[in-house]
């Protein structure tokens, strides 16, 4: 019998390397997500889905809001 891994928060789901080789961070708000281009199936995506939304970072490594952000300043 195997034991699947049980997520209780968002930091386990970050220890893991399999998973936590598709995770971003936004340089200006420091939130985290997913990559925007991840494959339809990788290891822990219902549960990244689950506390995480797809995030696309541009040259800076901002986020679309951090770069919206600043725009209007």
């Amino acid at each position: 019998m195997t034991l699947r891994p049980q997520f209780s928060d968002p930091g386990e789901l970050l220890k893991d390397p399999r998973g936590r080789k598709w995770m971003l961070q936004c340089a200006g708000c420091r939130r985290w997500g997913y990559r925007h281009d991840a494959p339809a199936k990788f290891f822990n995506r219902a549960h990244l889905e689950k506390y995480f939304e797809p995030l696309k970072l541009d040259e800076r490594g901002l986020c679309e809001q951090c770069q919206t952000a600043l725009s209007q300043k």
